[in-house]
């Protein structure tokens, strides 16, 4: 008996005794934050809209004027496609092209030609041999005319013509609209 009594005994030590433990206390219930209220334009009330690029080149008085105009959407549209595909993706970062693949644009006045010219590579893209400093291309250009507007594609071979060194001159969106 002396056993079971030790027993027991042992038991109820290891187990705490003979009292339950306590319950622990509930965590504290946190109320919900409300969400944020989105963004809006302090003038207006509403979301920032996008402005049409052939409005805003409208409303713009002088040849200084357009010209920053063209190169800032141009070099969006060369870089980002804006809509389009970026031309960057195969004439690279800086208009050298990709060796074999896709010609460069640097120095290449005679293959841009005139702006009609210029204008109708874009919109309706271009395949077949092309040599480019006497090297051979034979690849495929896709045509971004349904993807871009007149003013995008005047700005972006304006901004083509304009940079690493090019000075071919600006091109404006009546000679794109009579590429078409």
């Amino acid at each position: 008996m002396r056993f079971v009594t030790l027993l027991s005994l042992a038991c109820l030590t290891a187990c705490g005794g003979s009292e339950p433990a306590p319950a622990p206390a509930p965590a504290p219930v946190k109320k919900a934050e409300p969400a944020p209220e989105p963004a809006k334009n302090k003038a207006k009330g509403k979301a920032k809209a996008k402005v049409d690029p052939a409005e805003a080149f409208n409303k713009l008085a002088t040849d200084e004027e357009k010209h920053a105009f063209l190169m800032e959407l141009g070099e969006k549209v060369y870089k980002t496609g804006d809509g389009g595909i970026a031309c960057m993706t195969c004439h690279g970062a800086e208009g050298k092209g990709t060796p074999g693949a896709f010609p460069p644009l640097v120095g290449q006045k005679d293959h841009m030609g005139d702006c009609g010219k210029h204008a109708g590579i874009v919109i309706n893209g271009m395949q077949g041999e092309l040599v480019v400093d006497g090297v051979t291309y034979n690849g495929v250009m896709t045509p971004q005319g349904a993807m871009l507007n007149d003013v995008q594609i005047a700005a972006v071979i304006s901004f083509e013509r304009q940079s690493w060194g090019n000075d071919f001159g600006y091109c404006m969106p009546e000679s794109v609209t009579a590429a078409r």
